[in-house]
């Protein structure tokens, strides 16, 4: 079975930045979105970016179009991928 995630975190959560970092490495179904200038509490910081974004997650799951990401995307490097 596939987990279909969505990390949703603050980029002032800096205890959580590296955690969502390693979810959305480590799962690869796993979609990531940083919220600027927003702490631990985004859904009440941000309540309209952050219910959006879960709408939008939600939408893509039921249409079927949230799937595994672009193997190309994957680097173990800031340079790019290894040849």
């Amino acid at each position: 079975m596939c987990v279909l995630a969505l990390i949703v975190t603050g980029d002032e959560d800096e205890p959580c930045l590296e955690p969502a970092l390693l979810m959305k490495r480590a799962i690869p179904t796993a979609g990531l979105r940083v919220a600027p200038r927003t702490g631990h509490t985004i859904n009440l910081e941000e309540p309209e970016a952050f219910n959006r974004a879960v709408f939008e997650f939600l939408t893509l799951v039921e249409q079927g179009r949230w799937g595994e990401r672009d193997p190309c995307s994957v680097s173990d490097s800031v340079l790019g991928r290894k040849e």
